[in-house]
């Protein structure tokens, strides 16, 4: 009976891995590299733009042209850079946001948000 337990298990932990890694290609991840710098606090942070930081695990919306999530990875010193693949389905889109705000993952779908595409 425990062996049986065991290899369900083993099968359990396959399946989870397997979608995992399913879902991270259905996802376009990009990495790019970045400064990492410890915080008044303590903390490891990332570094973009001019001296902005972004706490590991964070994140940062950004609106068109770039429409994209960057999450911070302190460990491999790296933002990973979602697109709008899957942009569709993200909780984030339960968020509500104030008209004329068109960050990821509104501004992926235009014809829901066209407002974020009038330029």
């Amino acid at each position: 009976m425990i062996r049986k337990e065991r290899l369900l298990g083993v099968l359990f932990l396959t399946f989870i891995t397997a979608h995992y890694m399913l879902y991270i290609a259905h996802c376009q991840v990009t990495i790019r590299p970045c400064e990492v710098r410890n915080t008044s606090s303590n903390t490891k942070a990332c570094v973009y733009g001019v001296n902005k930081t972004v706490k590991d695990g964070y994140d940062v919306l950004w609106a068109p042209p770039n429409c994209s999530r960057w999450v911070c990875n302190v460990s491999q010193e790296a933002f990973f850079v979602y697109g709008c693949a899957g942009a569709s389905d993200h909780r984030y889109m339960a968020l509500p946001m104030p008209l004329g705000a068109c960050y990821w993952p509104k501004c992926c779908n235009e014809t829901l948000h066209p407002e974020c595409f009038k330029g």
